[in-house]
């Protein structure tokens, strides 16, 4: 059974100029290349603007998503990641990022937080 790319979508609210299907790429999205399909759209009920974003056929590697998530080459955590940056500069102009170097010690106690928090970043959620 083959399955059709997912189509990952977000939808953003910009503060200035009108993102339309001819304006250039926000930053993280034009950073994924020929890799990806991207849809530019108003959002249901003029609710601002959706974007749509997912891996091009050729661009799919014969490896499970499995294997490619822990190994941390998924492509589609890149596609994620690339939407909330590219969400964060529509709507405020930057992207935030947390502390580095964090303001505490690496300790066998809160090891496993930082590495939640490291997946979080790539997957979009704890």
């Amino acid at each position: 059974m083959r399955h059709e790319p997912r189509w990952h979508v977000v939808t953003v609210n910009p503060t200035r100029d009108e993102l339309t299907p001819d304006s250039p790429l926000p930053e993280p999205l034009a950073d994924l290349g020929d890799a990806v399909d991207v849809q530019i759209r108003r959002a249901a009920g003029d609710r601002g603007i959706e974007l749509a974003v997912r891996l091009r056929e050729s661009a799919r590697s014969p490896l499970t998503a499995g294997v490619r998530r822990l190994a941390g080459n998924d492509p589609n955590q890149a596609i994620r990641a690339a939407l909330r940056e590219a969400k964060q500069l529509l709507e405020t102009g930057e992207v935030l990022h947390p502390d580095a170097p964090p303001t505490t010690r690496t300790t066998v106690v809160n090891k496993p937080l930082q590495l939640a928090t490291r997946q979080g970043r790539r997957e979009g959620r704890l």
